[in-house]
């Protein structure tokens, strides 16, 4: 299956979307080669800023953001942060910093284990032994 036809958002030509096709093949091909281009001049300058590269690469601020959400500057060397999505503390990789992870994983182990327990008090309740959820008492 080819996918739908979708406008690039880009450029405006046609192409047929699929699940990872956000825009088309050329402008895909283009940006990539600007990703490159912003990953190896912060190789060069691991101690720029986001405006530089603006400056000196010519990528929109906004691939540069995604850029080091995805992490691809960590192993060039670069040292940028961006505040935490949960709680505003300053991370390099990801949305959120490894404390609101670790809250939002125990978080959610609670939830699991109530649900858990939840299951097990209602298949150990005798005046529901045998009985469906629909099921009705005939007699």
């Amino acid at each position: 299956m080819a996918g739908k036809p979708k406008n690039c958002p880009i450029c405006g030509k046609l192409f047929f979307a699929t699940g990872t096709m956000r825009v088309c093949r050329d402008c895909l091909e283009k940006e990539h080669d600007m990703e490159m281009s912003v990953v190896g001049y912060v190789r060069q300058h691991p101690d720029c800023t986001i405006p530089e590269i603006v400056k000196e690469v010519g990528a929109p601020e906004k691939m540069i953001r995604r850029l080091i959400k995805e992490g691809r500057f960590v192993e060039a060397g670069g040292k940028f942060t961006y505040p935490c999505e949960k709680c505003g503390a300053q991370i390099s990789v990801g949305k959120i910093c490894q404390k609101c992870e670790d809250a939002l994983k125990a978080e959610l182990q609670e939830a699991n284990a109530k649900n858990l327990a939840m299951a097990a008090k209602k298949t150990a309740d005798p005046r529901t032994k045998g009985k469906g959820v629909h099921s009705k008492n005939l007699s």
